[in-house]
């Protein structure tokens, strides 16, 4: 179930999917809703709309995975073996398709942890 806060001109000013102090009940498919989260509703498809969002959201992801591992919360060792491999190899390219962009820390973390062997496939 989705829940609607508004103003007091009835606008949609946020979306949530607990029912907490006056949210009311909101159906999804509603056009108000559809404009609060900027998606057209006349030519919206969510299977569309997934597949387009799926590469911003692994990005996320790791960010979230970098930053956990950055303050301690997990090892990078404590993922399995196929995710860090898969990790290190999405690092490794995005430092070759944008090299400047990556701090200083960044490479070095891409360097001292390439331990992909000969005979495993990089991307």
């Amino acid at each position: 179930m989705l829940y609607a806060l508004r103003d007091q001109d009835g606008k949609i000013t946020a979306l949530t999917d607990r029912p907490i102090p006056d949210a009311q009940p909101a159906n999804p498919s509603d056009p108000e809703v559809m404009a609060f989260l900027s998606l057209d509703g006349d030519n919206f498809a969510a299977s569309d709309f997934l597949d387009e969002s799926d590469l911003g959201t692994i990005r996320i992801l790791e960010d979230l995975i970098d930053t956990l591992i950055d303050q301690q919360v997990i090892r990078f060792t404590d993922l399995p073996q196929a995710a860090q491999h898969k990790l290190l190899s999405r690092k490794v390219a995005r430092s070759l398709a944008s090299p400047d962009s990556m701090d200083a820390g960044e490479s070095d973390y891409v360097r001292d942890n390439m331990f992909i062997q000969d005979d495993e496939q990089l991307f």
